[in-house]
């Protein structure tokens, strides 16, 4: 539909413009999440120099956060092949309007799912998956007010997702309980612990998520394909000179300094 359109080259030139977040599904009509959905597909024919559909993430996963802003379920963003960072990184603060940190486990898709996914489990799910590594999801809210923001919006545009950085490939991981595995979040030093099930209590829930909700627009997950299972802590928000670690423990390390 047009207003669809139209609300995917507003949001590209306000990327563009690098302005501050406001809310904009009233403006084009925007009623349901499955509305915001079309509009990241037409971002994705707009935002051709990020490069080709390479997975996606999830956002909202835990229940305090979905609490926060009134909803019980999470939300999806489209994930670009040139937003796809490897190893350790230096991150100018100046390239986002307002830049967060998300701590999250990636998981690399290892064979397609198939049309039909609503069966399947935690353990068919892990099965498909060829690797696993330690991430940073970098997000871009632009400022936004929380207290105001519209979640329809909020979804159309992208999720706000900006980049993902992955540390080293772990293909070996299949014997490791992630409802409960260990994650330490070290800022300048500083410590922090949670496990992998904050996120939708396993991460390969948030994956089982992800594939029912493309299936319902005609896709599947596919081999190769990235997923960002949402984050283990509440999102960090950088100052310049900030050192950030991120352990999965089994998994292994990733780090950034932020410029």
């Amino acid at each position: 539909m047009s207003n669809f359109i139209d609300a995917a080259r507003w949001l590209d030139q306000e990327h563009q413009n690098q302005a501050n977040f406001k809310n904009f599904s009233n403006k084009f009509g925007l009623l349901t999440h499955e509305d915001a959905y079309e509009v990241q597909d037409a971002l994705e024919k707009l935002w051709l120099w990020k490069g080709k559909l390479a997975g996606y993430k999830l956002a909202l996963t835990s229940k305090p956060i979905q609490a926060l802003f009134g909803v019980d379920t999470p939300m999806r963003g489209n994930i670009f092949s040139k937003t796809v960072l490897y190893g350790n990184q230096k991150i100018s603060i100046t390239d986002y309007v307002h830049l967060g940190v998300e701590f999250e486990l990636a998981v690399e898709i290892g064979e397609d799912f198939g049309a039909n996914c609503k069966e399947m489990n935690v353990s068919d799910c892990m099965s498909k998956v060829a690797a696993v590594y330690p991430a940073f999801e970098l997000i871009d809210d632009r400022n936004a007010d929380y207290s105001t923001v519209d979640l329809i919006s909020a979804t159309a545009d992208n999720s706000w997702n900006g980049n993902n950085i992955l540390g080293n490939r772990q293909p070996n991981f299949k014997h490791l309980d992630f409802d409960n595995n260990l994650v330490t979040k070290s800022v300048n030093e500083k410590k922090e612990k949670s496990v992998t099930g904050a996120a939708l209590e396993n991460p390969f829930n948030s994956v089982l998520w992800i594939a029912n909700s493309i299936s319902k627009f005609g896709k599947e997950l596919r081999k190769g394909q990235i997923i960002m299972t949402g984050s283990t802590f509440a999102t960090y928000f950088p100052n310049k000179g900030d050192k950030i670690l991120y352990e999965v423990e089994g998994i292994g390390k990733i780090s950034i300094e932020i410029e």
